[in-house]
């Protein structure tokens, strides 16, 4: 488990005016154990009321 802080900005381009973007880095080593890559970066984002869970999306590399 590692700490993170959440990055909020505005968001731009036609989202409303009161919109707000929401980002987190992630390590680069969680990643590649994912086995996101460049070419093959689709991931599937779920959220049960308290966690976030991030998992590859196996049906785009089959």
């Amino acid at each position: 488990m590692v700490e993170r802080n959440i990055i909020m900005g505005k968001a731009g381009g036609t989202a409303g005016k009161n919109s707000v973007n929401y980002k987190i880095s992630l390590p680069a080593e969680m990643v590649k154990e994912l086995g996101v890559t460049q070419e093959d970066k689709s991931v599937l984002v779920s959220f049960d009321g308290k966690r976030i869970c991030i998992e590859k999306n196996k049906a785009v590399t089959e």
